[in-house]
């Protein structure tokens, strides 16, 4: 063998034994690392953990912020999923932060050698060649910086690759990242900024954000706008560098105009937002609710202007909401009138316990028509009454004698209603009202018939959601705050017809025609708590006044304190003509006795077409009523059951066919028309407003229009400026008990 070829040969055994030896030593790295793989698996359970929770988001029905929670760690956080982030954050977040994150598998080695030769050069660290996996790793699990800690991160990082797809990696740092206070992860980044969502951020946006997390602090646009945009300048030379961004993007995204979001933002719906938090047991995330914010705002102002007004007279709570009638939804929820207050602002009104006085009052009358007892035309008794000692009485401490179902709903008569509850049986209206959701423990047992008169304790939004079962004609739904909740099925509790009845007995539902939000007053014992509901086809709004304390104030009477604002609040939100229920199947029209009710027999001087259930309601002839024979002549009587005959015989009325109503306006007069001088004094404009209430009864309460005007003691006129158009005047007693009166003011010119 010729000497030329010795050191060929040479240098081939040197190879060779440096390729063995780089095979072996390959080998050795993946049998070490593989070793050290199954000794420290990669806890895979942490990357789920480290994506849930979050800071308490809550929205409205139309995905608007309500509110904003910090974390349990104190951190604006909201994790969002890859497909709800914009692609403009993705590319410059990697333009930022990893330019090969696609190509390597969880380490950069390019990157290390350029930190290597770096660090050795200038004799201190000043490249970290960190890839966003490895960030992930140090975000997950803090560290000291040491050269130990990096090896660690590599290691982790490379196992992280090989449980999860790099849309997860990226996807895990964008939730992990800091940018800029407490604010983490780029959900949180995006409302807090811009007031958006992270999908929707722009290149501008999106280039400013993935600068922040190299320096948080520095780049906080909050704090130091000027230094992000310089740092956003980098990130967009990098893109157009890379060509994830062409170079008309680049410009457009330089020339866009940045705005920052104040740090705080009033919200419209603060005890709405704590009731969602109770209900989801304080967990974070982004939570969808059906609160409306048109209707919530309208809500807010009405409570607020009213609130100033009862607050002058010592009524210091005030709480009202609206809920949906088709879905039930939660609407709107204003639990306190002032919820900057110190001393009552975030006291809840809306959910706080109350006796709720007449409120529960249709319920018994609407069990009464599904049971066949009586239709809205029969007659019922308020005479002095009593059951195994127990007397209750009307607030107007007077009574009416004989009237008619209606008009004892309407007046919202207490006597009539326990009469009615004991024949029903006070186990019945418990049944009842807990299958409307008031959950009114062992209510028939600790209540009696006194559960009638509201004795027992409920929230404002539950007795909204009872009522909305009426406006349902009869249906009761679960009441739903979150939106992606199921509704349900709705559950029968009254039949249409008897529902339809009812509200018909509070004044509304006239058939063919559009009308204004049938109401309910109600007026706890002592004057402790002040309640409203108006009823729309679409919407139940309910109103709470009362005292924080507990205490009565003589203020506190429903038709007074919370009626003005229901009802303002029903016809802001649905306009004065809100709709009317129409007759339903199943409800009949007979003639009866204009005194009874029933069905006439010849002795009844007089009868009236009224609503009733076919195969349901009585059909017992009237026993008022009788034709008796003396002296050879025939002649009609009338005969009341002994309690009543002996009560109208004290009051001289023995003879009577029937009580007056308990309230009656005398002028205006209804369907009147009256002419507005266009010419004319003072005083030719003005006309006087007069009703008759009953003896006793201290003060009459005034509504035009739905408004209140006016509070003046029984039997004092009152003085109206006339204005032209249609109005609606209602006289309510203390009492609650009402009478309305329809009539048009015109322009004499107009005539």
């Amino acid at each position: 063998m010729s000497k030329s070829h010795a050191p060929r040969r040479k240098w081939r055994r040197r190879l060779e034994r440096a390729a063995g030896a780089a095979v072996a030593g390959a080998a050795l790295l993946a049998l070490t690392l593989y070793t050290l793989h199954l000794a420290f698996p990669f806890p895979a359970e942490r990357l789920v953990e480290a994506q849930s929770g979050g800071s308490a988001f809550i929205q409205d029905r139309d995905g608007g912020v309500i509110a904003w929670r910090v974390d349990a760690t104190e951190a604006w956080r909201l994790p969002v999923r890859l497909e709800d982030i914009s692609p403009w954050l993705i590319k410059a977040t990697i333009a930022a932060e990893d330019k090969r994150f696609w190509r390597h598998c969880g380490v950069d080695p390019l990157a290390l050698a350029r930190a290597v030769r770096q660090n050795v050069t200038n004799f201190r660290r000043v490249s970290g060649a960190s890839t966003i996996t490895m960030q992930n790793i140090r975000l997950l699990w803090p560290r000291r910086r040491t050269y130990w800690a990096k090896c660690v991160e590599a290691f982790r990082a490379v196992q992280l690759e090989q449980n999860a797809t790099k849309g997860d990696v990226i996807q895990l740092y964008v939730n992990l990242a800091p940018y800029g206070g407490n604010v983490i992860g780029v959900g949180a980044a995006a409302r807090r900024y811009f007031g958006k969502r992270a999908a929707e951020l722009s290149l501008a946006e999106a280039a400013l954000l993935a600068g922040i997390p190299q320096r948080p602090a520095r780049f906080n646009p909050r704090k130091h706008l000027d230094h992000a945009l310089k740092r956003r300048e980098f990130v967009l030379s990098r893109m157009r560098e890379l060509g994830l961004a062409s170079d008309d993007e680049v410009r457009a995204a330089e020339r866009g105009h940045i705005e920052i979001c104040p740090p705080q933002r009033r919200t419209e719906a603060p005890r709405f937002a704590d009731y969602v938090l109770a209900l989801r047991n304080g967990n974070g995330g982004a939570i969808r609710t059906t609160l409306d914010p048109r209707i919530q705002i309208v809500a807010r102002g009405v409570v607020s202007e009213h609130a100033a007004k009862l607050r002058a007279t010592g009524i210091d709570g005030v709480a009202a909401v609206v809920v949906g009638v088709g879905a039930s939804d939660l609407l709107a929820m204003v639990g306190s009138a002032d919820p900057t207050d110190r001393r009552t602002g975030s006291v809840n009104g809306a959910i706080a316990r109350r006796q709720p006085g007449s409120l529960l009052k249709p319920f018994i009358y609407a069990a009464a028509f599904d049971s066949g007892l009586l239709t809205p035309q029969s007659v019922v008794y308020d005479v002095p009454s009593s059951w195994s000692g127990y007397r209750p009485r009307n607030m107007d401490r007077g009574y009416l004698g004989p009237v008619s179902a209606a008009e004892a709903l309407a007046g919202s008569r207490n006597v009539p209603a326990v009469r009615l509850l004991g024949a029903l049986g006070a186990s019945r209206l418990a049944t009842d009202i807990k299958r409307m959701g008031l959950n009114v423990r062992s209510a028939e047992e600790r209540y009696g018939l006194s559960l009638a008169l509201g004795t027992a304790e409920v929230r404002l939004i539950d007795i909204a959601n009872a009522y909305a079962t009426l406006a349902r004609l009869g249906r009761w739904r679960r009441l739903r705050v979150f939106a992606e909740e199921d509704p349900g099925r709705a559950e029968r509790v009254y039949s249409p017809g008897a529902a339809y009845l009812t509200l018909r007995s509070l004044g509304a539902a006239d058939p063919g025609r559009r009308g204004r939000p049938v109401w309910k007053t109600g007026t706890s014992w002592n004057y402790r708590d002040a309640w409203a509901v108006t009823i729309t086809p679409e919407h139940v709004a309910a109103v709470w006044c009362g005292k924080h304390s507990g205490r009565g104030h003589p203020g506190l009477i429903g038709a007074q304190a919370a009626l003005p604002l229901a009802i303002e609040i029903a016809e802001r939100i649905s306009g004065r003509e809100t709709g009317s229920w129409p007759r339903p199947p199943g409800v009949g029209v007979r003639r009866v006795c204009a005194v009874s009710g029933a069905p006439p027999t010849a002795a009844c001087p007089h009868t009236v077409a009224a609503e009733y259930l076919p195969g349901v309601s009585g059909d017992a002839p009237c026993a008022i009523h009788r034709v008796t024979h003396r002296g050879g002549k025939r002649r009609a009587v009338t005969v009341w059951p002994p309690a009543v005959a002996s009560y109208l015989a004290s009051r001289g009325r023995a003879n009577t066919a029937a009580a007056r109503p308990s309230v009656r306006i005398s002028s205006p007069v209804d369907g009147g028309e009256y002419i507005l001088p266009s010419r004319a004094d003072a005083t030719s404009r003005v006309l006087g407003l007069a009703a008759e209430v009953p003896p006793g009864a201290g003060h009459v309460y005034w509504f035009l229009d739905g408004e209140f005007l006016k509070k003046a003691p029984a039997g004092e006129p009152v003085r109206w400026r006339m204005a032209p158009g249609r109005h609606e005047l209602i006289a309510s007693d203390d009492a609650g008990a009402s009478a309305r009166a329809r009539f048009s003011v015109i322009r004499a010119d107009a005539k």
